[in-house]
C-alpha cells in the first residue's frame, strides 16, 4: 500500500529589504495579499507561522499516527509474502508423489542408459539389447544422368504412416494435391492363435513334433511343418509354407514383439475362424489347444470423410476407396489386415517430373521423408527416400507406377526396424520399441538404448534406486520458506536483547502463535514407523530457527523412502467398521486448510457404472445386419455387424474402436447355460461414465442393447453419496469431497468403492495426516486466507484505522488554510494602520516643525 502523505494547500513567503520585512499570502481563491512590517518593525510571518504551528498540531499528530500504521502494514505484509513462499513451497512436497526421487543407471552405458521420472520405484531388471530401432531408406533401382533428368511421370502418393496400419501399397486417381486422412474405425482382421510363451532362439523340429491340427474357417486340417533347425523368423515362414493347399496358404504366421508365435488366417473378415485343436508341434511352438474357434472381424476405413467397409478379402490384396471428390486411393491389405487407427497419404505433385523439382516438392510436402538426389558416380543420380522416423510403423510407402519408366522400382537400403529388447536374458521376454527409448519396462523408466549387442553377450542391468541427494535441495526450499517467516516476525515482533527495543509489532500474539506453530511442527510430527523430522536432518535451534542437513536426509531418505514420504506428505489410514469395507476408502485430496483428525464416513448410495445387457442369444450369433453407435459425451463410435457374426466379434469390434476414439467403455460376452449376451459397461462410475446406444436393427436373434430401432436409449451411472464428519458431501463417481467453505474439512476428498450399498451405512472412520507439508500450509493458509486469514483480517483492519485518520486529517487542512488566511489579513490590516497613524503623525511632526 502506498503511503498517504499530508498536503497542504496555503503557502507563504517572506524577504527583508532594506531593513523592512514584506510578507506575500497566497490564496487559492483570490489573489495574493502583500503586506510589509515596516511600519511597526515586527516580523510578522515568524509570529504568523509560530500562532499556526500549534494550530496545526492535531493534524501533524495524525499524520504520525498514519505513518505508524501503514509502517506495521507494509511489516505484516512482508510476514504474509513470506507466508505465501511457504506455502508455495510445502504445497509442493503434499503428495508422496512429488516426495519420489528416483535415479535410474545401468552397468554399460556403452549399450544403454537409462532414466528415472515420476512413477519410477526402487527395482532392476537385466536386459540384452538385440537391435536398435532405425529408420527406413529406399532407393531407386534406377538412374538417371543430371538432376534435370525426368523421372516421374505424374503425381505420386507417399506416406510414413500407412505401414503401420497394415498398408502395403498405394495408388492414386483424380486425387488433389495434399493430405488424405484415413481412418481404420474398424479393424480388418483374420482369426488369430498366439503362443502363450516366447519362442526359443533355436527351434528344431522332427517327425515327433511337426503337426498342427486345426479348423480353419469350418474345414479341419492338419498341417506338417518341414523337418530342420529354424530361428524364430525362419519357423514362421515354415508354418505358413505348410499350410498351403494347393498352393494358396491358409495360415501366415510372425513372431510378434514379445518372441510369441502368432498365427492368423490369410482370409480377413467375420467369415474367418481358427481353431487350434492339437498337434505334435504345439508345445515346441508356445501354442494350446483352443475350446472354441477365434474369429475375424470386418473392417471400416474413412478416407476423406468417405466410409468404405472391407470384408472377407484375402491377405494381400487391393481394395479401392473413394474420397468423396471423385477422387480414389487403391491400398495393398498386409498379412494381418488392417489395424486400427488414422494415417495420411500425400498426393505429391510431380511438377515438370525433374529428379530436383520431385526432391524439392517431396521435401515440401510435409510427408515425413526426407528426399535426396544421390551421385553415385560421375552423372549418375539416384533418388532417395528416408522416413524421418525410426521403427517399422514409420515405414515408407510410395506409389511406383509414375517412376518406372525412368527409375525402376524402389529397393530397400535399410528396412524400417524397431529397437527390439530380451529381459531376462536369452530365456526371457522380447520388449519392441519404434524408437530406441524404450518405455514401460520399469515403472516410470525410460532406457535410451545406445547400441545393439552381439549374440552371447552378458547382459546389462538397470538399478532403480531413491535419491535422497536431489530430493534435499526441495526440502531446504521449504527449510529456507520456513527460517524466513520466524526470521521476519522476531524482527518486526521480537525484542532485541542488544539494544533493549522491541519491534513496532511486539506482543501481536496472532505472530507469536505463528511462530509456535511452525516450530511445534518439526517437533512434534511422526511419520511411518515413529520418525522424527530430526532423523530426517531438520532439526531446532536455539534461536527459534530450523537447521538442514542434506546429507543426514539424503542417507534416511536412500534407506527408507516410505518412511520419509510419510513424513512430510500427506496421508490417511481408513479404520473399517467391518472386514466387508476394508481398503474401501483412500485419499484423493485435502485442502491447505483440511485439519488433521479422524473422520466418520456415511455412505447412502455407491457409486455404480452406467451398464447396457444386451438380450442372451442361444446361438451367440446374431441373425440380421445390425449396425451399433455408441455415444459418450462429445464422442461417438459406430460398428457395423454382418448378418451371423458372433457376440464375441462383435465385442472385439466395439472394442477396438472405443480404444481408437479414447472412450471409457468395455465390451464384453457373458455366457451361461442359456446363451450368449453382450454387455457394454463404461469404465468411469457415475454420471461421467453415461452413454447412449443407437442400433438399426431390434427383436429376436439380435444384439438387444437397444429397444428401439435407430432410437438412442439411455444409460446411466449413480455417483456416491454420504456425509464426511456429518458433513453432506458431493459425490461425483467414487469420489465423495466435502464442502471447500467447510472450516474443518476444507474440500477433503475420499474415493469410496464400496459397493452395493442404497441406504445410509456408516463404513468406517477416515484418519487425515497431513505431515510437515501439509501442517505447514495449513498454518500459511489459516494466516493469508483472504478474508478469513488472521493476518488478512489484521490488515484490513489497520487499513480501516488509515481511511479513518486520513478523513480526520483531510478534515483539518480547511481549517487551517482559513486560519492562516485570518491571520494574515489581521496583521495586514494592523500594519496599515499603523502605516496610516505614521502618516498623521509625520504631519502633525511638519506642522509643530512650522510653528514659531
Amino acid at each position: 500500500m502506498s503511503s498517504i502523505l499530508p498536503t497542504s494547500s496555503t503557502s507563504s513567503t517572506s524577504s527583508t529589504s532594506s531593513g523592512s520585512n514584506v510578507s506575500t499570502y497566497s490564496d487559492p481563491g483570490g489573489p495574493p495579499i502583500t503586506f510589509s512590517s515596516l511600519f511597526s518593525g515586527i516580523n510578522t510571518q515568524a509570529i504568523i507561522q509560530a500562532l499556526m504551528a500549534a494550530y496545526e498540531q492535531p493534524q501533524v499528530d495524525l499524520a504520525k499516527q498514519i505513518q505508524s500504521l501503514q509502517t506495521n502494514l507494509s511489516d505484516y505484509q512482508t510476514i504474509v509474502s513470506d507466508l505465501s513462499s511457504l506455502q508455495t513451497q510445502a504445497n509442493a512436497l503434499l503428495q508422496p508423489s512429488q516426495l519420489s526421487s528416483m535415479s535410474a543407471s545401468t552397468s554399460d552405458a556403452a549399450v544403454a542408459t537409462a532414466t528415472a521420472g515420476q512413477g519410477a520405484i526402487p527395482s532392476s531388471l537385466t536386459f540384452n539389447v538385440n537391435q536398435l530401432a532405425q529408420a527406413n531408406i529406399l532407393a531407386s533401382s534406377g538412374t538417371v544422368s543430371s538432376l534435370s533428368s525426368q523421372v516421374a511421370s505424374g503425381n505420386f502418393l507417399l506416406s510414413s504412416s500407412a505401414a503401420g496400419a497394415g498398408v502395403t501399397s498405394l495408388a492414386g486417381s483424380s486425387l488433389q494435391v495434399g493430405t488424405h486422412s484415413f481412418s481404420v474405425t474398424s479393424a480388418l482382421s483374420g482369426a488369430t492363435a498366439t503362443g502363450t510363451s516366447p519362442l526359443a532362439s533355436s527351434i528344431t523340429i522332427g517327425s515327433s513334433n511337426d503337426t498342427i491340427a486345426a479348423t480353419v474357417n469350418g474345414t479341419a486340417e492338419t498341417f506338417t511343418i518341414a523337418s530342420g533347425t529354424y530361428t524364430p523368423a525362419q519357423l514362421a515362414a515354415a508354418i505358413s509354407q505348410a499350410s498351403s493347399v494347393s498352393g494358396t496358404p491358409l495360415l501366415q504366421a510372425q513372431v510378434n514383439a514379445q518372441g510369441q508365435l502368432e498365427l492368423g488366417t490369410t482370409l480377413l473378415g467375420s467369415s474367418a475362424s481358427l481353431q487350434i485343436t492339437g498337434g505334435t508341434a504345439l508345445s515346441t511352438l508356445g501354442l494350446a489347444a483352443q475350446a472354441s474357434a477365434s474369429v475375424g472381424t470386418a473392417g471400416s476405413v474413412t478416407l476423406d470423410g468417405t466410409v468404405t467397409a472391407v470384408n472377407n478379402v484375402q491377405a494381400g490384396q487391393t481394395v479401392s476407396l473413394a474420397d468423396g471428390t471423385g477422387g480414389s486411393i487403391t491400398i495393398g491389405i498386409g498379412s494381418f489386415g488392417l489395424s486400427q487407427g488414422s494415417f495420411t497419404a500425400t498426393e505429391v505433385a510431380a511438377g515438370n517430373g525433374s529428379l530436383s523439382q520431385v526432391v524439392s516438392n517431396i521435401n515440401a510436402a510435409g510427408a515425413g521423408v526426407t528426399a535426396s538426389a544421390v551421385q553415385v558416380s560421375s552423372g549418375t543420380y539416384v533418388l532417395q527416400l528416408v522416413s524421418n522416423q525410426t521403427g517399422t510403423a514409420s515405414a515408407i510407402t510410395v506409389e511406383q507406377a509414375p517412376f518406372q519408366s525412368a527409375l525402376g522400382s524402389f529397393t530397400t537400403i535399410a528396412a524400417a526396424q524397431n529397437a527390439q529388447v530380451q529381459i531376462g536374458g536369452q530365456s526371457g521376454y522380447l520388449v519392441s520399441s519404434q524408437t530406441n527409448q524404450v518405455q514401460g519396462v520399469l515403472p516410470g523408466v525410460t532406457l535410451n538404448l545406445v547400441s545393439a549387442q552381439p549374440p552371447g553377450s552378458a547382459p546389462v542391468t538397470v538399478s532403480v534406486t531413491p535419491d535422497g541427494k536431489t530430493l534435499a535441495s526441495s526440502i531446504q526450499s521449504l527449510v529456507n520458506a520456513a527460517n524466513q517467516v520466524l526470521s521476519d516476525i522476531n524482527t518486526y515482533a521480537g525484542y532485541n536483547e542488544q539494544t533493549n527495543t522491541g519491534g513496532p509489532l511486539m506482543g501481536d500474539s496472532t505472530l507469536n502463535g505463528i511462530t509456535s506453530q511452525v516450530l511445534g511442527v518439526i517437533a512434534q510430527t511422526l511419520g511411518e514407523g515413529g520418525i522424527t523430522a530430526a532423523q530426517a536432518g531438520i532439526t531446532l535451534n536455539k534461536n527459534g530457527t530450523i537447521s538442514f542437513d542434506a546429507q543426514t536426509f539424503a542417507q534416511l531418505y536412500d534407506q527408507n523412502p516410505t518412511a520419509v514420504t510419510s513424513l512430510f506428505a500427506q496421508s490417511g489410514t481408513f479404520n473399517p467398521s467391518s472386514s466387508t469395507y476394508a481398503g474401501d476408502v483412500s485419499l484423493v485430496y485435502a485442502g491447505d486448510g483440511t485439519q488433521a483428525g479422524s473422520y466418520q464416513v456415511v455412505v447412502s448410495q455407491s457409486a455404480t457404472q452406467a451398464t447396457d445387457s444386451g438380450s442372451v442369444l442361444a446361438s451367440g450369433t446374431i441373425t440380421n445386419a445390425e449396425t451399433l453407435t455408441v455415444a459418450q459425451g462429445s464422442q461417438s463410435v459406430q460398428y457395423a455387424a454382418s448378418a451371423g457374426e458372433s457376440l464375441s466379434a462383435i465385442a472385439q469390434g466395439l472394442n477396438a474402436a472405443f480404444a481408437q476414439a479414447g472412450m471409457g467403455m468395455q465390451a464384453s460376452v457373458v455366457s451361461s447355460s442359456s446363451g450368449s449376451q453382450i454387455v457394454l459397461t463404461a469404465s468411469a462410475y457415475g454420471t461421467q461414465g453415461d452413454f447412449t446406444v443407437t442400433t438399426t436393427a431390434t427383436g429376436s436373434g439380435q444384439t438387444g442393447l437397444a429397444t428401439s430401432a435407430n432410437t438412442p436409449e439411455s444409460f446411466t451411472g449413480l455417483n456416491v453419496a454420504g456425509t464426511i464428519n456429518g458433513v453432506a458431501a458431493t459425490g461425483n463417481g467414487q469420489v465423495l469431497a466435502a464442502p471447500t467453505t467447510d472450516p474443518t474439512l476444507a474440500g477433503l476428498s475420499l474415493q469410496v468403492s464400496a459397493s452395493g450399498i442404497t441406504s445410509a451405512t456408516t463404513i468406517g472412520s477416515f484418519v487425515y495426516s497431513p505431515g510437515i507439508s501439509g501442517q505447514l500450509a495449513l498454518i500459511a493458509n489459516g494466516a493469508t486466507a483472504p478474508v478469513t486469514g488472521s493476518l488478512e483480517a489484521r490488515m484490513s483492519g489497520i487499513q480501516q484505522q488509515i481511511s479513518m485518520l486520513q478523513q480526520q486529517y483531510n478534515g483539518y487542512t480547511p481549517m487551517i488554510q482559513n486560519e492562516q488566511k485570518m491571520l494574515e489579513q489581521e496583521y495586514s490590516a494592523m500594519e496599515s494602520q499603523l502605516g496610516s497613524l505614521q502618516s498623521v503623525g509625520s504631519e502633525l511632526a511638519g506642522q509643530i516643525a512650522q510653528l514659531p
